[in-house]
């Protein structure tokens, strides 16, 4: 047991201070026990050895002691936490190539190279070594191709792109620098550099050749004339194609300060920050220029001249028009991954997510909802606000070195992916196998999944296509989340958001903010699915309070913002694959499309195709649905990719009617074809498309397609196939056209429902059939499809006041004519169907006489929602009504 110490008192086992207990220098907080002084944070050597009681106190504090000011790690203020960890670390452990940070530089400069402080703070030039041929050799590189880099351009923007397939092709530098590719993926940092100084070396030399050769204008009193540039700022290097782009999954911690390409949706974009980073001072005895890092609030300037045989300690002059002077911009980005290899289910899971920094010039160059491509060194960066604490984690990012516009880059597919393609086209009947593979637990409704399946292919204008928005309506639980699900999985593109979820779910629809100060802007689902993709939303008509936002995003293809001040507009043009449940928990056939579901005319008129899928008993449909039940729960429809078995052969598609193929004889004329039953109507011709894409008991087990293919097969023929309009196929269209205009005047009296819209969606529904079939041209069977699956939806959403027959296109008003209009149609099919209503109503009470309340409910009934005072009128004046006193009227028998 050591004895108790002969000087100073221990009045407490912490003691705060130094000057306590004797002269020795002891630590800002220490324990003391037993004579011995401990310190509570280590404040001392790592091999130093505590003096003992009895051992002389030493005069000299330590010389570690933390330094205190602006230059102190602010996560370590106020303790000390200098402990050596080094043997944890790997043997292959390499420190980042921006871990040494430099608090200030002395601009020395070699003669060769005027900006290598720029870009090298640390290291010395040395003239001859390895890494000094590299700069030659890439700089003779930019010389020899003048044409390839614009070096006034690149002087005015602080930047240049360097595309791979230009330097990588140079004889000479690959002979020179022949690992530039790969110390590029494994050094970027430092290749960066050396490619940046290059051009800088190349820019200012070009800069001092024109000033040589300009004459110098004085300025006089009545004009000012700037002085010629001398100086040239720090050049950024923005790499292109030198990584290919892989999935945010493979991104691992132990691939730190590599460079990364990814691809993704921007979907948070955080306010800009600036500040000053670094501050030029020129010493005004020796005329020495230097540097100095800048941090916080607090601006240091120097305290000793970095010349040796200058001693000035004062007169230093801050140099605001250096180009040592920068201010550092930054910017955070977040993107969603958009990947062909994965597929998302929204509903359970969400695609990966990476934070993106941006600087210098590369801030503000993205919006919400764009698709880039980003090239990134990927850095580590702590979750935690104490880095001391050694359970704080850690989370990647990547600081952007390069960031591309993905609309102009195609999408890569491999040899497999093609074979796979090739044979789906090469299928019989490749429509009804891509049909029956969306959604195959649920049983039939083939017409709804093949609407769906159009509007994923798009209609014509390349990746970006036009929208087709299709609308499914029917009774709860039977299927329609699930073909909605499917559709997401499948789209390349796309947003889901489900209405079940209230008004946290209406907030995803358009641009937010969010954050702790509001200053982040967050891409709803419409942006994020802008740009060819498709938003699947899932009981629409419970985000009534976001039905406003999104009509105008489908009638003008833009979301407005108001901000302070100020307003913003960003284009959005998605396809939108909604659907919607009736407010009565059950479709009434015998009640308007708008009386059903609670969307407002105008948003349903938006709406190409609406699809009213009903739950009506029937046996051998039940039977039917219970052996697929079956089927599917036991394996026997599983989603498997095609066997190799299938034999690729020409394309015969039994989804067409093959017996009205037009094929012109040898020496006719295109313009004398004769079409096939040209007398008769389009729409009464016997075509049945769900007969065809059906698949009957007899066909024996299909092999469906996985989502994965389908989304890929998807995405090749929007990218591949942009089909145009064979004069056939017009001449079809225009028939259709005339005959439903025609049917629309004649069933309401005014055919202002059918116009110029209605045209431009068969035509987008048209070239989305063609698509599917990889054609470039849109024929005749491409049109029949396409008028089965409007005339199908024109038929089901018309009212059907006996609920076992439906009538013509009356009370349809969609874009594509397949959709419920907002009232019935025209007068003369309001009175119509008001007069019809009445009469049955009649029949059923056995009497006559009505009050004017009751005629407004019948009218209510029929879809007449305004107008009912002059409808009565009308219906009096016509003899279907006797006024039989005040409000009181007899209904005339037929």
């Amino acid at each position: 047991m050591n004895p108790p110490p002969t000087w100073g008192r221990a009045p407490s086992r912490f003691v705060r201070g130094r000057g306590r207990g004797g002269g020795a220098y002891r630590p800002y907080f220490y324990f003391r026990r037993n004579g011995r002084v401990i310190p509570a944070r280590g404040n001392r050597e790592p091999n130093q050895e505590q003096p003992d009681a009895g051992t002389a106190p030493t005069a000299n504090p330590p010389a570690n002691r933390q330094p205190r000011g602006w230059n102190r790690p602010s996560s370590r203020r106020g303790r000390d936490a200098n402990l050596d960890c080094s043997f944890l670390r790997p043997e292959n452990y390499a420190a980042p190539e921006d871990g040494l940070q430099v608090q200030s530089i002395a601009v020395d400069n070699p003669r060769a190279y005027p900006g290598w402080r720029l870009y090298f703070l640390r290291e010395n030039y040395e003239e001859g070594n390895e890494h000094a041929r590299r700069i030659m050799a890439v700089e003779a590189h930019f010389q020899r191709h003048p044409h390839d880099y614009d070096f006034v351009r690149a002087r005015d923007r602080g930047f240049f792109s360097l595309p791979a397939d230009g330097i990588l092709q140079d004889a000479q530098l690959m002979e020179m620098w022949p690992g530039l590719a790969n110390d590029l993926r494994e050094h970027p940092l430092r290749t960066l550099s050396t490619l940046s100084l290059a051009m800088h070396t190349v820019v200012t030399n070009h800069l001092l050749d024109a000033n040589e050769t300009t004459v110098s204008v004085v300025s006089t009193a009545e004009q000012y004339i700037p002085p010629l540039q001398t100086h040239v700022r720090k050049i950024y290097v923005r790499p292109e194609n030198f990584v290919a782009v892989e999935a945010m999954s493979e991104i691992h911690h132990n691939r730190v300060d590599t460079l990364f390409a990814v691809r993704g949706t921007v979907s948070n974009v955080g306010e800009p920050g600036y500040n000053l980073a670094w501050q030029a001072f020129r010493c005004t005895r020796c005329q020495m220029v230097m540097a100095m890092r800048q941090r916080g609030t607090f601006q240091p300037r120097p305290y000793l001249c970095k010349r040796q045989q200058c001693v000035a300690r004062e007169g230093f002059l801050a140099l605001r028009s250096s180009p040592y002077t920068r201010l550092a911009v930054r910017q955070i980005i977040r993107l969603e991954e958009s990947s062909l290899a994965q597929v998302h289910d929204y509903e359970n899971s969400l695609p990966g997510e990476i934070d993106v920094e941006l600087r210098h010039d590369l801030v503000d160059a993205v919006h919400v909802g764009q698709e880039v491509v980003v090239t990134g060194v990927l850095k580590l960066q702590e979750l935690g606000e104490d880095a001391a604490d050694v359970s704080n984690q850690m989370r990647p990012y990547l600081k952007a070195v390069s960031v591309k516009d993905a609309s102009s880059i195609q999408q890569e597919f491999s040899e497999r992916d093609l074979e796979a393609i090739a044979v789906i086209n090469a299928e019989p009947n490749s429509f009804k196998l891509l049909v029956q593979s969306i959604a195959p637990e649920v049983y039939g409704h083939e017409l709804p999944k093949a609407a769906c399946l159009l509007s994923l292919l798009g209609g014509s204008g390349g990746p970006q296509a036009e929208p087709i928005n299709v609308l499914l309506v029917g009774d709860p639980g039977i299927g329609k989340t699930k073909i909605l699900q499917s559709c997401s999985q499948i789209t390349e593109r796309g947003a889901h958001v489900s209405g079940k979820r209230g008004a946290q779910s209406a907030q995803r629809l358009g641009v937010t903010f969010a954050g702790r100060n509001k200053r982040v802007m967050q891409a709803g689902a419409l942006m994020a699915a802008s740009g060819g993709g498709h938003c699947t939303l899932d009981d629409v008509d419970k985000l009534a309070s976001k039905q406003a936002v999104l009509l105008q995003c489908m009638q003008s293809g833009e979301l407005n913002l108001p901000l302070a001040g100020a307003f913003a507009s960003f284009p959005a043009k998605p396809s939108v694959i909604a659907c919607a449940n009736p407010q009565r928990g059950q479709y009434d056939e015998g009640r308007y499309l708008l009386q059903n579901i609670h969307i407002a005319p105008a948003l349903l008129r938006e709406f190409h195709l609406v699809y009213v899928l009903l739950d009506k008993p029937s046996a051998n449909r039940d039977m039917s649905l219970t052996a697929h039940v079956r089927a599917l729960h036991a394996g026997a429809k599983k989603r498997a990719r095609i066997a190799a078995r299938y034999a690729l052969k020409p394309k015969m598609s039994e989804s067409m009617c093959q017996a009205t193929f037009h094929v012109t004889a040898a020496g006719a004329d295109e313009n004398s074809i004769k079409y096939e039953d040209d007398n008769d109507s389009i729409m009464q011709q016997d075509y049945d498309l769900d007969r065809r894409l059906e698949l009957l008991p007899d066909e024996g087990e299909m092999d469906l397609l996985p989502p994965i293919l389908i989304k890929k097969f998807l995405s090749y023929a929007r990218q591949q196939v942009s089909p145009l309009l064979k004069e056939e196929a017009c001449h079809d269209i225009l028939r259709f056209f005339l005959e439903l205009q025609g049917g629309g005047a004649l069933e309401d009296g005014d055919s202002s429902q059918i116009g110029a819209g209605q045209l431009l969606g068969l035509i987008h529904l048209s070239q989305a059939r063609a698509r599917l079939d990889l054609s470039p041209m849109v024929n005749s069977q491409h049109v029949r499809d396409v008028i089965a699956l409007l005339t199908e939806s024109i038929t089901q959403t018309s009212l059907n006041p006996d609920g076992d027959q439906r009538r013509g296109p009356s009370g349809s008003g969609a874009r594509g004519g397949g959709g419920g209009g907002g009232g019935g149609g025209g007068r003369g099919a309001q009175l119509r169907n008001f007069v019809s209503m009445l009469q049955r109503r009649s029949a059923a009470l056995g009497r006559r006489i009505f009050e004017f309340d009751e005629l407004k409910e019948i009218g209510a009934r029929a879809g007449i929602l305004t107008g009912i005072s002059q409808l009565v009128e009308t219906a009096n004046m016509g003899g279907y009504l006797l006024m039989k006193g005040a409000n009181m009227y007899e209904v005339v028998p037929d």
